[in-house]
C-alpha cells in the first residue's frame, strides 16, 4: 500500500480514537455528575429528616411536661375527691377544663409519638402515656398514689431516653 493510503487509514483510526475518547470521558463525567447529585439528595434528605426529628423530640419534651403536669393536677383533684366524698361508690369526676386539657394534651403526645422514627423510644412514649392513663383511672387514693410513683419514675427515665436520642440527631 501507498504511504497515501497508510496516512488516511491512520487518521480515521486517530478520529475514532479520540472521538472515543471523548465519548467515554463524557460519558464517565455525566455518570460521576448523577452520583454526585444523588449523593446531594441523600444528605439532604438526612438533614431533613434530623432536623424533623429534632423538631419533633423537643415539642414531645414540652408537650410530655405539660401532660405531666396536667395529671398531676388531676391527681390532686382526685386526691381530694377521696378526701371528701360521703360514699366510696361515687366516682371522682375531673372538672371539664382540665378533663378536656388532657384530652387535648394526650392526643398531641400520641400525634408526635407516632413521628418517631426510633422503635424503641416511640413504645417508651406509648407505656409513658399508659401510665398516665393509669393515674387517671385510679379507684382509691392508694392506686392513684402508687400510679403517680410509677408514673414519676418512668416520666424521668423518658426524658433522658429523649436526651440521649435528641443529642444523637446533631
Amino acid at each position: 500500500m501507498e504511504p497515501v493510503t497508510w496516512g488516511f487509514i491512520g487518521t480515521v483510526v486517530g478520529t475514532v480514537a479520540g472521538a472515543s475518547a471523548s465519548i467515554l470521558t463524557t460519558v464517565i463525567t455525566e455518570k460521576n455528575r448523577r452520583g454526585i447529585k444523588r449523593d446531594e439528595a441523600a444528605y439532604a434528605r438526612e438533614e431533613k429528616l434530623r432536623e424533623f426529628q429534632c423538631n419533633n423530640f423537643i415539642r414531645i419534651q414540652d408537650v410530655l411536661s405539660s401532660t405531666m403536669r396536667l395529671v398531676a393536677k388531676a391527681h390532686l383533684e382526685d386526691m381530694d375527691h377521696y378526701r371528701n366524698r360521703q360514699s366510696e361508690s361515687v366516682p371522682a369526676l375531673l372538672n371539664c377544663d382540665l378533663d378536656n386539657e388532657i384530652r387535648l394534651s394526650n392526643k398531641e403526645l400520641s400525634i408526635l409519638s407516632e413521628r418517631i422514627a426510633d422503635d424503641s423510644l416511640r413504645e417508651n412514649i406509648k407505656l409513658l402515656r399508659a401510665k398516665m392513663t393509669a393515674v387517671l383511672l385510679a379507684k382509691s387514693a392508694a392506686e392513684s398514689e402508687r400510679a403517680l410513683e410509677s408514673l414519676s419514675y418512668a416520666f424521668d427515665e423518658s426524658m433522658a431516653k429523649i436526651g440521649v436520642v435528641l443529642r444523637c440527631t446533631f
